[in-house]
């Protein structure tokens, strides 16, 4: 192996081991589910549509802002989030969908 290689893993590896394996945040009932969630920096969360309509993830929290497309029903996106703070999820479809995230 060349040794480019075996320093891609290493620090793959170690990544994977810092941040855990992603986080599956389900939308079904229009709802996330948990509706609360502490993760680490740099922590993926995958937004897996369990419902029977499209949502479409979102926060303006101010430094925290991120915009994923619609998800149709099925289907799944997902973002990392690397900066420390609370962070407010909400679907710009079902205004009663609320996710209260803190990254540490």
């Amino acid at each position: 192996m060349s040794r480019l290689f075996v320093t891609i893993a290493i620090i793959l590896i170690a990544g994977a081991s810092v941040v855990g394996a992603p986080q599956v945040i389900k939308q079904k009932g229009r709802l996330f589910s948990p509706g609360k969630l502490t993760v680490k920096s740099g922590a993926v969360l995958v937004f897996e549509n369990d419902d029977n309509v499209t949502h479409h993830v979102y926060s303006a929290t101010k430094g925290h802002e991120f915009k994923l497309e619609t998800v149709p029903p099925g289907e799944k996106a997902n973002h990392t989030f690397t900066k420390r703070g609370r962070v407010d999820v909400r679907c710009g479809l079902h205004p009663g969908m609320r996710l209260v995230l803190t990254v540490q």
